[in-house]
């Protein structure tokens, strides 16, 4: 299943996700979905400088469903993050 990074940045709590070249977008239709191993853990790298650099915080990886060619979230928490609704 392919799964997404997302994150918080560090200094706003804005609600992020990672592309491919290591930049945090806001919306999850930017994202890089990895649909395989390989991708995932290059995307786990680029995650990991980001918190290294306190860039960004609270880091972890979702499944997503590919919908029209874009990532979609699949969990309601996911959702509610995507929409841009707090979730606590």
């Amino acid at each position: 299943m392919p799964r997404v990074v997302t994150a918080n940045v560090l200094r706003t709590g804005a609600v992020v996700y990672l592309r491919e070249d290591g930049t945090w977008v806001p919306n999850l239709s930017e994202a890089t979905a990895a649909e395989t191993s390989d991708a995932f853990s290059r995307l786990e790298t680029l995650a990991l400088t980001a918190v290294q650099s306190s860039d960004v915080t609270a880091v972890y990886a979702f499944d997503v469903a590919i919908v029209d060619g874009r990532p979609e979230p699949i969990s309601v928490r996911e959702k509610i993050r995507a929409a841009g609704a707090p979730t606590v």
